[in-house]
């Protein structure tokens, strides 16, 4: 019985040690169109996606795929304004010469990932009282936004950061599920803090 619980405990440590990362494409968003807002004008996005993810992993989305998701997702949310994307190198540029606004978007986070909460309990253990360790399983999602707004001599910067958590009953689509979840959230503040920003 000894070495069934010294197992068990090494197969706790492990397990909560590893740790699997999920990327998968977002979908649009489903919100309102803002017509009329700045109607004609010319707005430059600039996107940079400054995560960090290991390579073995389940990546389903290239950082390029969920970009462009992002950028149509402005496009249909803006329909009377002039999207221009700019190139990532232009992220770092304080403003552009033209008076156009400016918008840039830093993807801090985008994926969700798997971790053992560690429950315990107490049990009987042959006829005697034991303390007992039980491995739950949940998906944790994170999807954050960095953003900054450049309007003529003013500039406006927001940090937009939602975490999900669902158990892992169904697998990868629970995982789906929490980044799904936290995606909307933040692209919904996301797109809030524009409209306040590009009403005035």
């Amino acid at each position: 019985m000894k070495n069934l619980l010294l197992i068990l405990f090494v197969l706790i440590g492990y397990t909560t040690k590893a740790q699997k990362i999920y990327v998968w494409c977002p979908e649009n968003y489903q919100v309102k169109p803002r017509v009329d807002l700045r109607k004609n004008d010319t707005i430059n996005i600039v996107f940079f996606d400054g995560r960090s993810i290991p390579p073995k992993n389940k990546i389903e989305c290239s950082s390029e795929q969920i970009i462009q998701t992002l950028f149509s997702q402005l496009k249909v949310t803006y329909p009377s304004v002039i999207l221009v994307q700019r190139p990532e190198s232009d992220y770092y540029k304080k403003n552009l010469a033209s008076k156009s606004v400016l918008i840039k978007i830093g993807i801090a986070a985008y994926h969700a990932g798997f971790g053992t909460d560690i429950s315990g309990g107490i049990g009987m253990v042959g006829g005697h009282f034991s303390t007992m360790v039980f491995p739950k399983g949940q998906w944790n999602a994170i999807t954050s936004y960095y953003v900054q707004i450049f309007v003529g001599e003013k500039t406006t910067t927001k940090e937009i950061s939602n975490i999900s958590s669902k158990s892992n009953m169904w697998g990868y689509k629970s995982a789906r599920n929490a980044l799904n979840e936290c995606y909307n959230k933040s692209t919904g503040e996301l797109l809030f803090f524009l409209d306040e920003q590009l009403a005035n």
